[in-house]
């Protein structure tokens, strides 16, 4: 049985993309978008973790078994992080000092 890989050609683009998306890291790293550029740079990087998964780790072309496993990680993470922000923004909605 033979199994789905990507081409040369896939590959060059896949490298090409990861390049464009380093050098906006840079680019965006010089400019100063205030509170906006830790959001963009967190984009970014996301877009090159998924180029880096799907192309170079073959999960695009794996069996539907690593598929669900890679959504369930990315899910975990997201859960993760969502709790963690909840924590982080709601500091200080209450005053710990004010019942005495």
């Amino acid at each position: 049985m033979k199994q789905n890989s990507p081409s040369v050609k896939t590959y060059t683009y896949t490298f090409i993309s990861l390049m464009v998306l380093a050098l906006a890291t840079s680019l965006i790293g010089m400019v100063d978008l205030g509170p906006l550029s830790m959001p963009t740079a967190v984009i970014i990087a996301s877009m090159k973790a998924i180029l880096i998964a799907a192309f170079f780790m073959n999960a695009l072309y794996s069996s539907k078994v690593i598929q669900v496993i890679l959504s369930a990680g990315v899910i975990w993470v997201l859960i993760m992080i969502t709790l963690t922000l909840g924590d982080y923004m709601t500091r200080g909605w209450v005053d710990p000092l004010a019942g005495k």
